[in-house]
């Protein structure tokens, strides 16, 4: 089945510049989108959705962003 993943990203002025950190999260596969989250990544399967929260995790660790993730069907 055909999920999305959303991500709404809240900033630190401690942490990353914001256009760095929009570049980590583009470089795991999120697209910008316009509305109530920041970012949306497609997936089908469990073990690609763990797949891209182990790299978002990784790629946000140490930059001061904090996150909330949001799954809905496509």
């Amino acid at each position: 089945m055909a999920m999305k993943l959303y991500i709404k990203l809240q900033f630190s002025s401690d942490g990353k510049d914001p256009l760095d950190v929009i570049r980590l999260v583009e470089g795991v596969g999120f697209s910008p989108v316009v509305g109530d989250y920041d970012f949306v990544i497609d997936f089908a399967t469990p073990e690609e959705y763990g797949r891209i929260l182990k790299r978002l995790h990784l790629s946000l660790k140490n930059s001061g962003v904090h996150y909330t993730l949001t799954t809905r069907k496509a």
